[in-house]
């Protein structure tokens, strides 16, 4: 079993097994890996998130190992950390409801009324959950366990249940302790001459007890011998439960013994020791050994038992971790000598960048906020220990979204810096934080801002894509492939931190300033020619690809592509670079190209970076729908990728997507509406012109696809006044953009007045397919034949149109794009209409109807085929024959029923 799962762990995670080993020490061993791997420093965000992805991914593993569902059991919820219920979280988001994908059985207890407001664990809409309250025990219920622990008959025990329920009211902790306490007081005692339980239901009665469970505990313990009080006061500082290991290391720290009190606690009933751990045996026991002394006392004992456990660091991170929150929940107030203050400030720093490494940013930000306050007011004296830590509590407060802190620590170090580069880490992830925020046009001039200061000015770069591509591709020229993959890496951190910055750029101007962004790219192959490879590299070599293509040499575009590929292997392998995956689509296969959008999914979800994962998401769901991919299985990939979106936050390509979605609702036939629709959202709608563009092109799309003349022409001419300016980047659905357009115009060619102008329209988008059909038959061929078709109709060339409609028709087939077969057996349909040729229009329209059927189009094409056949009665009735009318007129009534 041991091997079989080393296997599957190897299999499925490669070096990212590395990042569970931190969370899961004993792992390492299983796969026989060192925890001496190191990575390039990465966004606090992305390991986060990328932790949570393998956490996922770890339970499929051991699940299909075991050939089992895993299950977990959390005790005491009210007290979870938001780190753990994000892992609950993302477990469960990751389970399917269908039943041969569950692999996952979950099981949480929590009080009420103690459990902190933030903490949520969200199964709604994701899978099927359960809720069960229990309340207190009612009278009959205690009468029972009463029965049943003492083996006497309900009818004997009544009494003795009633004075036992009307004293604790039915709580399960205080019936056990008042049956104990009862025992030890000698008010409930067995009879040897009875055989039996006896008690003194009148003594029971007179006797005081607290109206809270807490206070009777308190009042039990404080009756303990004093050396069992004091090792359970020791214990409640340390949490719930401890490991015997480590109470021997704290026998050893505080010079005394606490085993064999702890064990005289186990025979009291306080205390449970299951396997190698005590856990006190209800945490109200805890609360009221905690609750003995007073909250200075309490504080001096956690600063003298962090400190005494510091020296034992070495032997494992969790007693280092269980020292520095001892000296955190004792606080700078107790400190006496002031040369502790920096030294506990220092632990704090350590003990955070731990926290970190296991990508648990919530408690790694608590350490950093506790290192800073143990500094007091004059911490800026101990410079670089402060900086690091509001360095490293920024990285922290980007990824748990702490937006007050973001705006409160970047204040502090720009007063103190003494240099500007000590300044970038704390910049970096400020503008991270405005992009994440939707705030996309104030992070780039803030890292437009932050470049210029770094001796990067890309304001006043004014030359055209065309220039940009060719100045690159001469300072590229000197280097071979061998040459640029084989480059030494950059070492410089002022160049380090600015291709960081650039990154980020890149990918937020695509977006917003397409025009701008071929600069970007150009600046990042320069320094890396220039200062050595970056992981940062690869984006400026696929978005040169990308560029490249757009203006027209698909082939050449694609090889940088792979050459970005490779490099990024070289660099970092956990990454993926979504954009790549365009220009594959347009040299491959279409459908195959679904598969690496998948991978580069799951690649970007590895590695934590939501943003690539969602670009890969958005691209794969778009594709999914021209791909012919059954509109059903659409259906459900565009609702699956929404929620993806809407959970992270993303929400421009959300909001895109959602574009696509109402595309699918349409064609689908239903009334449904995308969710998570904001007022936030409508802004982006109306002000981002990539969005807004690709919004105009899907409603031009369904226009088209229902035959609705004029909402096609409104949206086609809204979205051919956005199109200019809108990417620089060529994306594969631009091929379909322009497909599209062409039919749409030489449509409008034949319907508007103004023909002329709808017909170079149509001929200008045919001959931009053309570059896209020399790169892939496959894919293309189909289109390019139906827009020849279309604009040969348009031309009264009306036998070559009637050849090449059957060529479209034969080569969709041939090449399995089921969606665009039906197309165009639709077009060549009105086609024969509009010459009488009948039955050809009903074979060509039958056709149609049966492939819409096929692909998923179900009651909204159905009915757009049946008004599309009422139109083609009327204009055939004169010429049919009695035995084509019937013809016509039943097959009319099946589309109805149908």
């Amino acid at each position: 079993m041991k091997q079989k799962l080393a296997h599957q762990v190897d299999c499925v995670f490669g070096r990212d097994a590395y990042y569970l080993t931190k969370l899961i020490p004993k792992l390492a061993a299983i796969l026989g890996l060192e925890n001496s791997c190191s990575y390039y420093d990465e966004d606090c965000t992305n390991a986060q998130k990328r932790l949570q992805w393998l956490l996922c991914e770890f339970v499929q593993v051991i699940s299909t190992s075991v050939g089992a569902p895993v299950a977990l059991f959390l005790d005491d919820l009210q007290w979870a950390d938001p780190a753990s219920i994000a892992a609950v979280n993302q477990l469960l988001s990751a389970v399917k409801p269908t039943s041969h994908d569950a692999h996952f059985f979950f099981l949480g207890c929590y009080r009420k009324g103690d459990a902190d407001s933030g903490i949520t664990i969200s199964c709604d809409d994701i899978v099927s959950s359960i809720n069960v309250e229990l309340d207190c025990m009612g009278e009959e219920t205690v009468n029972t366990m009463v029965s049943e622990t003492l083996c006497l008959s309900p009818r004997l025990t009544r009494a003795l249940s009633s004075a036992i329920y009307h004293k604790t009211k039915g709580n399960p902790l205080f019936v056990t302790r008042l049956m104990i306490s009862l025992c030890r007081d000698g008010l409930l005692r067995p009879s040897l001459r009875r055989r039996r339980w006896e008690w003194d239901k009148e003594m029971i009665l007179c006797q005081t007890l607290p109206d809270d469970v807490a206070e009777f505990l308190s009042n039990t313990i404080e009756a303990l011998p004093d050396d069992l009080k004091a090792t359970l006061s020791t214990l409640s500082c340390f949490g719930a439960s401890v490991s015997s290991s480590f109470v021997e290391t704290l026998e050893r720290a505080l010079g005394k013994t606490l085993i064999d009190s702890m064990d005289t606690a186990v025979t009291e009933g306080l205390l449970d020791k299951i396997d190698d751990y005590y856990r006190f045996s209800h945490d109200r026991i805890q609360e009221a050994a905690y609750n003995m002394m007073n909250a200075l006392d309490r504080r001096k004992c956690h600063f003298s038992y962090g400190t005494a456990l510091v020296p034992f660091e070495d032997e494992e991170d969790l007693c280092f971790f269980t020292a520095v929150t001892q000296l955190n929940l004792a606080g700078p107030e107790t400190v006496e000598d002031e040369r502790q203050y920096a030294a506990v400030a220092n632990y704090n720093l350590r003990a955070g960048k731990k926290a970190m490494e296991m990508s648990d940013f919530e408690a790694a930000y608590s350490y950093f906020d506790s290192g800073i306050n143990f500094l007091r007011n004059d911490h800026w004296e101990h410079y670089t220990l402060s900086l690091e830590l509001f360095d490293l509590a920024a990285k922290c407060a980007l990824a748990n979204g702490d937006v007050n802190s973001l705006k409160f620590l970047p204040q502090q170090v720009m007063r103190k810096a003494q240099t500007y580069e000590d300044t970038l880490n704390i910049l970096y992830c400020l503008t991270c934080f405005l992009a994440y925020s939707s705030k996309l046009p104030e992070s780039i001039e803030k890292g437009l801002d932050i470049l210029s200061q770094l001796g990067i000015d890309l304001r006043s770069k004014k030359s055209s894509i065309e220039a940009c591509v060719k100045e690159t591709k001469y300072l590229l020229s000197f280097s071979s492939e061998d040459e640029i993959l084989n480059m030494r890496q950059m070492t410089d951190p002022k160049l380090i931190m600015a291709m960081k910055f650039l990154g980020k750029l890149e990918l937020g101007m695509t977006q917003i300033m397409p025009e701008s962004a071929p600069h970007v790219m150009q600046q990042i192959i320069q320094l890396s020619l220039l200062h050595g490879m970056n992981p940062v590299s690869p984006i400026g070599f696929v978005h040169l690809g990308s560029y490249i293509a757009k203006l027209g040499d698909v082939s050449e575009g694609y090889r940088y592509v792979k050459l970005a590929r490779l490099l990024l292997d070289k660099l970092d392998p956990r990454e993926r670079a979504a954009e790549g995956e365009s220009e594959h689509t347009l040299s491959h296969f279409i459908q195959s190209t679904l598969e690496y959008h998948y991978e580069g999914y799951a690649a970007a979800m590895s590695s934590g970076d939501i943003m690539q994962a969602a670009l890969n998401n958005l691209f794969g769901t778009g594709t999914c729908s021209f791909a012919g991919v059954n509109l059903q299985t659409a259906y459900e990939k565009c609702a699956e990728s929404v929620n993806f979106m809407h959970e992270r936050k993303v929400l421009i390509f959300m909001i895109q997507l959602q574009c696509i979605q109402r595309s699918v609702f349409k064609l689908i036939g239903t009334d449904e509406k995308p969710k998570y629709e904001s007022a936030e959202g409508e802004n982006i709608l109306a002000t981002n012109n990539s969005v807004m563009t690709s919004d105009y092109f899907q409603r031009a799309y369904t226009s088209f696809m229902f035959r609705l003349y004029d909402d096609a022409k409104h949206y086609t001419e809204k979205y051919l006044n956005c199109i200019v300016n809108t990417w620089a980047n060529l994306f594969f659905q631009h091929a379909y953009h322009a497909f599209y357009m062409g039919l749409i115009s030489f449509w409008l060619a034949r319907k508007s007045r103004d023909g002329q102008l709808w017909h170079e329209r149509g001929t200008r988008s045919k001959l931009a397919l053309k570059k896209w059909a020399e790169s892939s038959k496959w894919t293309f061929e189909n289109k390019w034949y139906l827009l020849e078709a279309e604009e040969s109709y348009c031309n009264n060339d009306f036998d070559t149109a009637k050849l090449l409609y059957e060529k479209a028709i034969s080569s969709a087939k041939d090449h399995k794009f089921v969606h665009e077969e039906a197309l165009a057996c639709k077009l060549a349909g009105y086609f024969s209409v509009e010459f009488r040729d009948t039955e050809k229009a009903i074979i060509e329209s039958s056709c149609w109807h049966m492939k819409s059927i096929t692909s998923g189009e179900h009651l909204g094409n159905a009915t757009v085929f049946s008004n599309s056949l009422k139109v083609l009665l009327v204009l055939c009735r004169l010429e049919l024959t009695t035995r084509k009318c019937i013809m016509v007129e039943e097959y009319y009534s099946f589309v109805n029923n149908s």
